[in-house]
């Protein structure tokens, strides 16, 4: 359950948001709507001005970004001089997990990410998304946030169909914003952002 009261000043406006839902969270809206930002605040990148933000019942507002179990992933959110294997090591590990070869390869395989010894920031912009997107997995956090982190995905419905099943399976809560409103499908809710305000659709 991720329940969110916050508000922040921001350049153009003021972002006052005030939801609580649990299970897959579509988020859409135009650019500069105040969407990243939410993500932000949720991850503990940016503190809102005044409210709070809650995970399962517990108070995370605020927690530094390596207590709160949340992982963010973005179009940039990888270390391109890793090979597929260390980067999701890597992502584990920074969550206190160990994880084998072989549970890397079955992740690596149901994500159809390439198993190759590039180094990340040598894979085409999709990859490099599916890279980040199976890291966050392998960290098992309570919450999953990203922003844009399927737009240069090929087959992306495919992909958002499994990669949602996974975090279901897990038990990991996904919110996730895009532009592509055919995304919006896979949601269990969906909410669009308006000059800060967030207004549910279903």
């Amino acid at each position: 359950m991720i329940e969110v009261y916050a508000k922040k000043k921001l350049q153009d406006f003021l972002l006052n948001v005030n939801f609580s839902e649990k299970g897959i969270i579509a988020i859409t809206g135009k650019n500069g709507s105040g969407k990243s930002t939410l993500l932000k605040m949720i991850a503990g990148i940016l503190r809102p001005d005044e409210g709070y933000v809650k995970l399962n019942d517990i108070d995370i507002t605020h927690l530094p970004i390596n207590k709160r179990n949340v992982v963010l992933v973005t179009p940039e959110s990888y270390i391109p001089t890793l090979d597929l294997k260390k980067h999701l090591k890597w992502g584990a590990k920074l969550k206190g997990r160990k994880v084998d070869d072989k549970e890397i390869m079955e992740l690596a395989k149901l994500l159809e990410v390439p198993n190759e010894n590039k180094k990340v920031g040598n894979l085409s912009l999709g990859n490099k998304e599916k890279v980040s997107l199976a890291t966050a997995i392998l960290a098992k956090p309570n919450l999953i946030l990203v922003d844009e982190g399927f737009s240069n995905i090929s087959e992306k419905e495919h992909f958002i169909n499994i990669y949602i099943d996974l975090c279901k399976k897990n038990q990991i809560e996904l919110i996730y914003v895009t532009q592509d409103v055919e995304d919006v499908k896979f949601s269990d809710h969906h909410y669009v952002m308006k000059n800060g305000s967030l207004h549910k659709v279903f």
